[in-house]
Order: C-alpha cells, then structure tokens, then sequence
C-alpha cells in the first residue's frame, strides 16, 4: 500500500476533527439513520427546519463462508433470499450491475470481513432515488492497522476504526457503488456538511480513515 498522504491530526487531544462532505458519496457513508436532519452546516437526527433525509434500507449481508460457498452476489441472491425480496434484488442486480471484485473476494477471505449491500432509497427534501453501498466489516482483537492496510487496498471512499485500547477493534470500510443521478445532484447542494467528528483523520489517495478512540 502506498504511503499515507495529507495526515491530520488533532492538535489536543479534547479535540476532535470534522469529517465533511466534499463529494455527494460522502453524505450516505456511514448509512444514515431512518430520520436525519440538515441543520447549520452539520448532519443530525434532531429535528429542525434544515432539510429533511429519509432512508427506506434494503440490504444483504454474507461471511466469508457464504462467499466461498456462493461465489457471486447472484448466489447470495439466490441461496439466502426467498419471495418478494428475492424477486427486487434480482431486480437491482440487472439495474446497476452489483458484483463482488476479485480483489473484494480476496480481501473478505483474508480478513474475516462481514460484507452488507445496501441498496436504499433516500429521500432528500422530496427528490428520492436509490443508492448502492457496499460495507466490508472486521473486528479483532490488538492492533487493527494490518486489517485497516488489506481493506485499504479495495479503494474505500471511507474506513471508521473504532478501537478501545489495545483490547478490541472494530474496522469498517465503506465503498459507494451508485447514485442515481437525480438525487447525486440534489445532494450536490449540500456539500460541506459536518458527517462526523474523528480523533484522528487520514487521507489515502482519494479515500480517508476516521480514528474513534474510546
């Protein structure tokens, strides 16, 4: 992995770094909450007269085991959802193309990484569309940096690492997939919203890893 470029960290420890929007992909990542709200330039669920987001999530969610044993997003498909849901992922399979990367494959293997798909529909002050997000999951025990490397090298546009000490870790990396293009405009207007507050905050190429020490 290439070195870690544009570090920033906090200059006192009380303080904590704001995670900002700057592409329209970073205001669905983490996935939002049911209800969310816009208020003065920062992301919250408490309700104000800023502009208004609700999220219907739709998602599957598969182990290493369930990927070795399926292969393909279409056997995930396939072998874990029945009826209706079935029928509407097989649906957002032929509408935007989901398939999991040889690389993806590789790194859920080596890492132990729980893999969720969401495809949500979002409605943003009544302009609705859909989005595709891919989440890599990991938690362990000691030091997270090897896992934070091998989900690194799938090109995350963000990781989280939640550490408490030196006695757990919880790393996840999240990999937008698609907007519709409606609703990647509207969320357009809202750039440079507070997402998030960070201990620590790293960029690596077009990506970044927020730090959240406990």
């Amino acid at each position: 992995m290439k070195p870690m470029k544009e570090v920033l960290i906090t200059p006192d420890k009380y303080l904590l770094v704001e995670l900002r929007t700057e592409i329209p992909e970073d205001l669905l990542i983490p996935p939002l909450p049911e209800l969310s709200y816009i208020c003065d330039g920062r992301l919250t669920e408490s309700r104000c007269s800023g502009i208004s987001i609700f999220r219907d999530q739709d998602f599957i969610t598969a182990t290493a085991s369930d990927m070795v044993m399926n292969m393909s997003v279409a056997g995930l498909v396939r072998t874990k959802l029945r009826g209706r849901k079935r029928e509407r992922w097989n649906s957002y399979l032929a509408k935007y193309k989901i398939e999991i990367e040889p690389r993806e494959f590789t790194s859920i293997l080596k890492t132990g990484s729980l893999l969720t798909i969401y495809v949500d529909g979002i409605d943003l002050d009544e302009i609705s569309g859909n989005v595709v997000v891919k989440e890599f999951r990991v938690t362990g025990v000691g030091n997270s940096n090897g896992v934070v490397e091998r989900l690194s090298e799938l090109e995350p546009r963000l990781i989280v690492v939640e550490t408490r000490g030196n006695l757990w870790f919880l790393v996840t990396a999240y990999k937008p997939v698609h907007i519709d293009v409606h609703l990647r405009k509207a969320i357009e207007k809202t750039l440079h919203v507070v997402r998030m507050e960070c201990d620590e905050l790293l960029r690596i190429g077009n990506g970044r890893i927020c730090y959240l020490r406990n």
